[in-house]
C-alpha cells in the first residue's frame, strides 16, 4: 500500500453482501411475478408462502442498486485518490486490478451460460451480437442486449464504464474547493434524477415503460456517472482517506446511519412503489440517506457497523462480485429445473438462496482470487496488490 495509512471497513464490506443480496432476491421475485409460459407455471412459488412485509421488501430490491453505485465511488476514492486527485499506483495498475477481479470470473461463468441458453436462441447469427458485448461487458449500452444472456451482469457492465473514467473524476473533484465539493454533493441527486425525469416526460405512458424504455433508463452506463461521482464527492467532503490523518472519535451506540437505515429499510415496506416513482427513489432521492450510512460505516459509529462487522460478513461482502455474476446462472437453473420435476417450484427460493451464497464463496476462493493475484503478478511485475 502507497498511502500513508492503512484503512479497512468491515461495516462497509459486510453490507456490500446484503445489498447485492437484496438486488438478487429482487431478480428472482421478478420471475415469480411474471407469467411465465407452460411448463414453468411453477416458477418460485414458493415465493407465495413469504409473509406480505418480507416479499414487499424483496419486491423492491432496486432500491439497493443506488447504494451499490455510491458505495462503489466512495470506497475507491477513499482506496486510491490522492489529495492531488491522483490515482494511486497510476492509472494502469488501478484499470489491471480492477479487471482482474472482475472480467476472469465473469468471463467463465459468461460462455458457460452462453453454452446453457445458445439452443433457445432463434438464430445464432443474430445472437452473436449479444453474446459477445456480454462477455465484453458493454451490453448495458444497447438495451436488447441487456436481457440476452445475463440481464444482471449489466450493472458490471456500467461498473466497467465508471472504472474507466474514475482517474477522471477523481482529478476534476480534488480541484473543487471544500465549499464547491459541497454544493456538487448536495446537488448529485437532483442531477441523478434527470434523465428519469426526461424519460417521463417523453415516453407515452409514463406510468408503464416498455422493456427497453425501463432498460435504457436503468442500465444506460452515464446515467449512473451521478451516483458514483456522488461516491467521490463524499469521500472527499467527509475527510475519509487513507492519504490524511483520521480522528478518532468515541463510538456512538446509536448513529443517524442506524436511522437513516431504518427509514431505507421502512421505504422498501411501503406499497404502490410504482413506475415512474419506483425510478425516481433509484435514480437520486434515496441518496442521502444512503450517503448517511455509508460515512457512518465508514467511521464505524452506530449499531449497523457492529453488525455489519460480525464474524463471517467479511467474507460474504469479499464475494459479492462473484455473487452478482452467478445470478443468471442460478436462475437459469431455476428454470431448467421444472423440466424435470414440476413440484421443484416449492422450493426455488430456499435452494437458490443458499446456493448462490456457496457458489460465490467458492468462485471467489478457488477462481476469482487466484486468478486475480497470478494476473496483477504478471502484469504488474510483482507490485503487492492495494
Amino acid at each position: 500500500m502507497d498511502g500513508k495509512h492503512n484503512v479497512y471497513f468491515p461495516a462497509l464490506t459486510g453490507i456490500r453482501f446484503f445489498a447485492i443480496m437484496h438486488i438478487f432476491l429482487y431478480h428472482l421475485w421478478v420471475l415469480y411475478d411474471m407469467t411465465p409460459p407452460e411448463p414453468f407455471t411453477n416458477l418460485l412459488a414458493d415465493v407465495a408462502l413469504l409473509p406480505d412485509l418480507a416479499e414487499r421488501f424483496i419486491s423492491h430490491g432496486w432500491l439497493s442498486t443506488s447504494f451499490f453505485f455510491l458505495l462503489s465511488g466512495f470506497i475507491l476514492a477513499v482506496l486510491y485518490m490522492r489529495p492531488s486527485g491522483e490515482i494511486a499506483g497510476g492509472n494502469r495498475s488501478f484499470w489491471i486490478k480492477r479487471f482482474s477481479r472482475i472480467y476472469p470470473i465473469h468471463l467463465i461463468i459468461g460462455v458457460i451460460t452462453i453454452l446453457l441458453i445458445g439452443g433457445m436462441q432463434e438464430s445464432y447469427l443474430k445472437a452473436i451480437p449479444a453474446f459477445v458485448a456480454t462477455l465484453a461487458l458493454v451490453q448495458s449500452w444497447f438495451p436488447p442486449w441487456v436481457p440476452a444472456v445475463s440481464w444482471p451482469t449489466w450493472t458490471l457492465s456500467a461498473l466497467v464504464f465508471l472504472y474507466f473514467i474514475t482517474p477522471w473524476l477523481m482529478r476534476v473533484i480534488a480541484k473543487l474547493t471544500a465549499r464547491q465539493a459541497l454544493l456538487a454533493l448536495i446537488a448529485m441527486p437532483l442531477v441523478s434524477i434527470i434523465p428519469t425525469a426526461v424519460m417521463t416526460l417523453i415516453v407515452e405512458d409514463p406510468s408503464q415503460f416498455t422493456q427497453n424504455e425501463s432498460i435504457f433508463v436503468g442500465s444506460f452506463p452515464p446515467f449512473w456517472v451521478a451516483h458514483f461521482a456522488a461516491g467521490i464527492l463524499l469521500a472527499k467532503v467527509s475527510g475519509i482517506s487513507r492519504f490524511s490523518e483520521q480522528s478518532v472519535k468515541p463510538k456512538r451506540l446509536i448513529a443517524l446511519g442506524d436511522i437513516a437505515l431504518i427509514a431505507v429499510i421502512a421505504l422498501a415496506l411501503v406499497p404502490g412503489l410504482d413506475e415512474p416513482l419506483k425510478y425516481f427513489l433509484r435514480h437520486g432521492l434515496v441518496m442521502p440517506l444512503y450517503m448517511v450510512i455509508i460515512v457512518d460505516l465508514a467511521r464505524h459509529q452506530g449499531l449497523a457497523a457492529r453488525l455489519f462487522s460480525l464474524p463471517g460478513t467479511q467474507t460474504l461482502g469479499d464475494a459479492s462480485f462473484s455473487l452478482f455474476v452467478w445470478q443468471n446462472f442460478v436462475m437459469i437453473w431455476l428454470w431448467g429445473s421444472l423440466q424435470f420435476n414440476q413440484n421443484a417450484g416449492d422450493y426455488h427460493l430456499q435452494v437458490a438462496v443458499p446456493a448462490i451464497i456457496i457458489l460465490s464463496l467458492a468462485s471467489t476462493r478457488f477462481i476469482e482470487k487466484p486468478i486475480a493475484r497470478k494476473l496483477r503478478r504478471k502484469w504488474l511485475e510483482g507490485k503487492p496488490a492495494e
